[in-house]
């Protein structure tokens, strides 16, 4: 079965169809990206843009998009965003949630595979998650003013954001970074005694004050944690709970020797911690023993 929810920042669809004795439930997020052009005025093909979309900063010269650059840059975002978060982590079920059962009546736990789909369309879509605008800068410009809605043509490139201790560069793609933020992910040292969550969460501190909190991509970085699968945790939750309080869990289903009685419990209770290598769907029994299976298993008919 294919099941969709429809979130503020995505849309997320599960798709147990694909499970089998080997094969995990596959969830997948759908962010519908907007895209505007800001090019010089009247037509010509250089101008000026002030950094952050603010009059009182300073203004870096711009050039006209092309259709050719356009295309290439929205194509080149999509597609390297989708990369970079799409199949890295799998999210262990230790809810007990939609079980598939084999030909031979065995049943199984599968556990979810997390997925990402970007979609680049017009900003003037109604139906964009997020929008933003775009200034393709002139050559000459090394840096220009970013934030969450306006980007410009370089922030697709790697480039050094800070040096670590030892005085190594670390290196990032701001739009990686800004698209977890579009997931819903905050700073990395957010919530920390240098960046309380009620004080200025863009400061820089907030991007990492130890080196491995620095390279996290939602630092300094380009590093991936299991914690930036918090949106995908969050998804799978809710389809977890819709499946026992839509009847979609039997009675049956919900005596099986879970470290939790009753599934439905375990439903609201559940963790649901991921994982960045694959993990084979497990037994109830095995799930109850908190077994993890990395290596494809030998089983029984599908």
């Amino acid at each position: 079965m294919k099941q969709k929810i429809v979130f503020p920042r995505f849309d997320a669809e599960l798709n147990t169809d694909v499970c089998d004795a080997y094969n995990n439930a596959e969830l997948t997020l759908t962010v519908r990206m907007g895209f505007s052009q800001i090019n010089p005025a009247a037509g010509a093909d250089e101008g000026t843009y002030h950094d952050y979309g603010n009059a009182a900063k300073p203004a870096r010269k711009i050039i006209k998009w092309t259709p050719a650059t356009w295309k290439a840059w929205k194509d080149t975002f999509c597609s390297s965003v989708q990369a970079y978060w799409s199949d890295k982590f799998w999210l262990i079920n230790d809810a007990g949630s939609f079980l598939y059962t084999a030909k031979d009546a065995q049943v199984y736990v599968p556990n979810v595979w997390c997925r990402l789909k970007v979609v680049g369309q017009e900003g003037t879509a109604a139906n964009n998650h997020h929008s933003i605008d775009v200034v393709r800068l002139h050559p000459s410009v090394k840096w220009f003013g970013s934030h969450e809605h306006l980007y410009d043509s370089k922030d697709i490139n790697s480039v050094e954001k800070n040096r670590d201790s030892h005085n190594k560069k670390v290196m990032q793609q701001a739009h990686v970074h800004e698209f977890g933020h579009i997931l819903g992910l905050g700073h990395v040292d957010i919530g920390k005694a240098h960046c309380p969550a009620s004080g200025d969460t863009n400061a820089s501190a907030c991007y990492g004050v130890s080196d491995v909190d620095m390279n996290s991509v939602m630092g300094s970085g380009m590093q991936l944690r299991l914690e930036h699968s918090a949106p995908w945790r969050e998804a799978v939750r809710a389809f977890s709970v819709a499946e026992v309080f839509s009847g979609g869990a039997s009675p049956t289903d919900l005596l099986m020797p879970f470290a939790r009685l009753l599934v439905g419990s375990n439903t609201l209770f559940a963790v649901w911690p991921a994982k960045m290598k694959r993990h084979y769907p497990r037994t109830p029994a095995e799930a109850a023993a908190g077994t993890l299976i990395t290596a494809p298993p030998k089983r029984g008919a599908k």
